[in-house]
């Protein structure tokens, strides 16, 4: 494993990462698995480098790791993978990861395409987007925008997030149903919060696993009622076969995000089995905790998440809805 676990802005995830490693891990016929050892790194893209060589040097047999997007994409361009290679996250570049080394990531601007995919096949045409005040936020409106108008459908509107009573009430206002027929809220759970009763309930409304939050539960998640996004097994469907498989660390995550980041450790070491056993190109998709998980292009895996509805409070799984 080679994790930013010194690394002051993303240690916590990344020890959420090794949990769900060594979690999944061991439920593995030890006669079937491979030791682990874990590299922790810092930020620094170079010394990353440097220690994946090392862990090279070492006899490292499969690598998974790294987890943010600068140092898979360090690694992918330092010609230095010789051994098979998972990284946590996709390159920008989806087509510059060299052989040998593969991609598997929980992107929100990937949930932002697949939800427009949703709300079209769901017949809607004309849309509106509330964007959060920040890069990830923005990210993930543009990713939702560019799906949506690339079939020749319509953003009516973009909006910045505000808590401005009256400028949330001049958005409802305009939101008549002849004029707009879906908004998409690039925010999480406590913004949506915020601002979702001021937009009435005549109008359908789609997010990503953003709007699911810990800040969002219980009493909070009443104001989200009807509001459709997408969310990955282990949050919302407790009785799913793989989460069952795997332990719960209760107490242990102060945040729901740590929470998905052990969910990504956990069908990371899956994917790491199946690509030991045989080429990417015949693995079979993993039913896995984050989603569903298939081979793509360029060996990046492609994963699709649960669409889920808020009914009286509470994230409920929703049939028959396609993300394709």
């Amino acid at each position: 494993m080679l994790l930013p676990l010194d690394s002051p802005a993303f240690g916590k995830l990344a020890d959420a990462v090794k949990r769900g490693i060594e979690a999944a891990a061991t439920t593995a016929d030890p006669g079937k698995t491979l030791p682990i050892v874990v590299y922790p790194t810092n930020d620094v893209a170079n010394s990353i480098v440097d220690i994946y060589d090392r862990a090279l040097r070492a006899g490292a047999q499969f690598v998974i790791g790294p987890l943010t997007k600068n140092a898979v994409q360090a690694i992918a361009a330092s010609n230095a993978v010789t051994v098979p290679t998972l990284g946590l996250s996709v390159p920008d570049n989806e087509g510059t990861l060299p052989n040998g080394m593969y991609a598997f990531g929980v992107q929100i601007e990937a949930e932002a395409r697949q939800i427009a995919r949703v709300a079209h096949s769901q017949g809607k045409r004309r849309a509106v987007v509330i964007t959060g005040d920040n890069t990830l936020a923005r990210r993930t409106s543009q990713a939702f925008m560019d799906e949506w108008t690339r079939s020749g459908r319509l953003i009516v509107d973009q909006h910045a997030y505000t808590t401005d009573q009256g400028k949330l009430k001049r958005i409802r206002d305009n939101l008549g149903p002849n004029n707009v027929d879906a908004i998409f809220l690039a925010l999480d759970g406590q913004r949506a919060r915020q601002v979702r009763p001021y937009l009435g309930k005549t109008v359908a409304m789609y997010a990503t696993s953003q709007i699911n939050s810990a800040e969002s539960m219980v009493l909070g998640q009443h104001d989200l009622n009807g509001v459709l996004f997408l969310d990955m097994p282990w949050m919302v469907l407790p009785d799913h076969p793989a989460v069952m498989s795997y332990p719960r660390l209760t107490g242990v995550f102060g945040t729901f995000e740590q929470e998905r980041f052990y969910a990504i450790g956990i069908d990371a070491w899956r994917l790491a089995q199946g690509l030991l056993d045989e080429s990417y190109s015949s693995l079979s998709p993993v039913d896995g905790v984050t989603g569903l998980l298939t081979p793509g292009l360029a060996r990046v895996f492609v994963r699709e998440p649960l669409p889920v509805q808020f009914v009286q409070g509470v994230p409920r799984v929703v049939d028959g809805v396609s993300l394709r």
